[in-house]
């Protein structure tokens, strides 16, 4: 579902691929996001909050309660 959001964000022109930031629990996934799309691949969750205008959470249901938990401290009223 991330991968579809990107394509579509960074094909229809509607976001700049250098302003979309993604992360994910395998590194080189993220990379290759990265490389195939020319957004830009962090580390960690927290990271990418901080640095973000708008947060989409494309995550499996399962995994969405240990994700809040980690982004929660980085979480300001700043971004959508």
């Amino acid at each position: 579902m991330g991968e579809a959001l990107i394509r579509g964000l960074v094909e229809s022109n509607l976001v700049p691929a250098d302003k979309i930031l993604v992360a994910d629990v395998r590194a080189d996934r993220a990379r290759q996001l990265a490389d195939q799309f020319g957004v830009k691949a962090l580390a960690d969750n927290a990271a990418l909050v901080r640095g973000a205008d708008v947060v989409i959470l494309a995550v499996k249901p399962q995994i969405m309660a240990s994700v809040l938990r980690e982004i929660m401290p980085a979480l300001t009223n700043r971004p959508l």
